[in-house]
């Protein structure tokens, strides 16, 4: 997709494809580093990883696909698949890496493309993660430095988490899925986590 501090969302839609092409039953993982499981605004790194054809692979949206060098054996040794990953991206600090994984999700059976004034990185991020699963793209606006602008914002669920993505600050992963990907409230709560100026109430368009 090529969006701004995207890697989250770009590992999301290649696990979201790969599970599309050999199955739900297909061994994926999401790897996440630089921010603790009791984080959540830390900037970070992610990437896929994927067992196929007796290796293991993964794909790094700065570095495409490489095959790993760790058996599969050690697929679920987190911190040894870790560290030949993390050490690509040295200036990203390489802790607390965790696994993340999804469960099925049914896509909107009414989705539609936002209206064309809508364009940007957060609509082309909606459009790609409608394909597998529930996304509500919202607007808002918000006050930083005295000067209020607007933005949009891309919220889904993955890993059991409600995840919100702006260009502006990448991914979020709160906590936990607290309702659906359209509660107002939830939307606004997370967004006034992520932005320290006030955040006005969303609005959602329809997807």
């Amino acid at each position: 997709m090529g969006v701004p501090n995207g890697c989250f969302v770009e590992t999301v839609a290649l696990l979201d494809d790969y599970a599309a092409a050999f199955g739900p039953s297909a061994w994926t993982r999401m790897l996440q580093w630089g921010a603790t499981e009791e984080e959540e605004t830390v900037a970070g790194h992610a990437v896929a990883g994927v067992e196929a054809r007796g290796k293991l692979w993964c794909w790094d949206v700065n570095f495409g696909w490489s095959a790993m060098a760790i058996p599969p054996a050690k697929r679920d040794e987190v911190a040894t698949v870790a560290v030949p990953l993390t050490a690509r991206n040295p200036n990203i600090s390489p802790r607390s890496p965790a696994y993340r994984f999804d469960f099925p999700q049914t896509p909107e059976t009414t989705a539609r493309p936002a209206p064309a004034g809508r364009e940007g990185p957060a609509k082309t991020v909606a459009a790609r993660l409608a394909r597998h699963r529930p996304v509500n793209l919202a607007e808002f606006s918000c006050v930083e430095n005295g000067v209020t602008r607007r933005s949009a914002a891309v919220v889904f669920l993955f890993h059991g988490r409600y995840c919100i993505y702006t260009p502006e600050k990448g991914t979020v992963p709160f906590l936990r899925a607290t309702g659906s990907v359209q509660l107002t409230a939830r939307i606004t709560a997370g967004l006034r986590r992520m932005y320290a100026g006030a955040v006005t109430e969303p609005k959602s368009v329809a997807w």
